[in-house]
C-alpha cells in the first residue's frame, strides 16, 4: 500500500509514532492530568474526499508532495502493529500503546494522512485529518490517549537481545494552532544512538490535526516541522 511504503526505510520513526499514538496524545508524568475538554461545538464534517484534498494541499518540508492516503487505506492491516508485537515491553502494561499506531482510525470517524520521508535528512514527517465526530468525542481521544501514556513516559522495549530507553514529556514549543497540545519521545540505544518524535495535536473548527516529525534529523528542527505542518493543515479548514 502506497502510504506505508514508507514505513520500511523508516521502521524506527514508525516506532516512535506508535509509542505515542495519534488518535490522543502520550504525556510525561507532569503531565498526568489531561488537558480540559473543549466545550462541544458545531462544525462542518468533511467527507474522506475532502479531507484527501485537503492533505494533498499540504507540502512537505522540502516542497514535495505528500504521499497520501485515505480512511479506507488507512484502516486496512497496518504494519506498525506487527513491528511493536516482536517488542518486549516494559511495564507491560505499556504494551496496549503499540496499538495507537500513527494510522488507526477512530471509530465513526473521517480519516485522511499524508507522509514524507527524505532521504538526506532523515526525517519523516506525517499529517493526519480527522473529522466527521463531535468536538467532545475528538477531544475525549486525545485527553484519554494522554492519561493513559502519562503512566508509560518512561519505557525499555527490547528484542532479540537490544533493548531501547524510550521517555516522552509535554512540550511546549510547538504552538502554532491555537489549542496545540505536543509532546516529545526520544529513543536511545545502549550504544548511545539516539533519534527523537515530535508530534502535535490541535482541534480547529471540528477538524483534529495531528503532525509528527521524526527521525536521527528531527533533534534540530522536529519542532518547527511539525509547527509548520499544522499550520498549513490549519490554515485549509474554514
Amino acid at each position: 500500500m502506497k502510504k506505508f511504503a514508507l514505513q520500511g526505510a523508516a521502521a524506527s520513526a514508525l516506532v516512535m509514532m506508535a509509542l505515542t499514538g495519534c488518535g490522543g496524545s502520550s504525556a510525561s508524568t507532569d503531565a498526568a492530568k489531561p488537558e480540559p475538554s473543549a466545550t462541544p461545538t458545531a462544525a462542518k464534517q468533511y467527507t474522506n474526499d475532502e479531507l484527501v484534498a485537503l492533505v494533498k494541499s499540504i507540502k512537505s518540508p522540502s516542497g514535495a508532495d505528500l504521499t497520501v492516503a485515505s480512511s479506507e487505506e488507512l484502516a486496512q492491516e497496518n504494519p506498525m502493529k506487527a513491528l511493536m508485537s516482536m517488542f518486549t515491553v516494559e511495564p507491560a502494561e505499556c504494551n496496549k500503546l503499540s496499538t495507537l499506531g500513527g494510522s488507526d482510525v477512530l471509530a465513526g470517524s473521517t480519516t485522511a494522512a499524508g507522509a514524507d520521508l527524505n532521504a538526506a535528512s532523515g526525517v519523516m514527517t506525517m499529517v493526519t485529518l480527522t473529522s466527521g465526530l463531535d468536538v467532545k468525542k475528538l477531544q475525549e481521544s486525545v485527553d484519554a490517549s494522554s492519561a493513559e501514556a502519562a503512566k508509560c513516559a518512561k519505557m525499555t522495549l527490547s528484542m532479540a537481545g537490544q533493548s531501547m530507553n524510550v521517555s516522552t514529556a509535554k512540550y511546549d514549543g510547538i504552538n502554532t494552532v491555537p489549542g496545540t497540545v505536543a509532546y516529545k519521545t526520544d529513543i536511545t540505544t545502549p550504544g548511545g544512538s539516539s533519534q527523537s518524535t515530535y508530534m502535535a495535536y490541535a482541534i480547529k473548527d471540528g477538524v483534529m490535526i495531528s503532525a509528527t516529525a521524526s527521525g536521527k534529523g528531527a533533534g534540530e528542527n522536529g519542532a518547527a516541522t511539525a509547527g509548520a505542518l499544522m499550520k498549513q493543515a490549519a490554515d485549509l479548514i474554514k
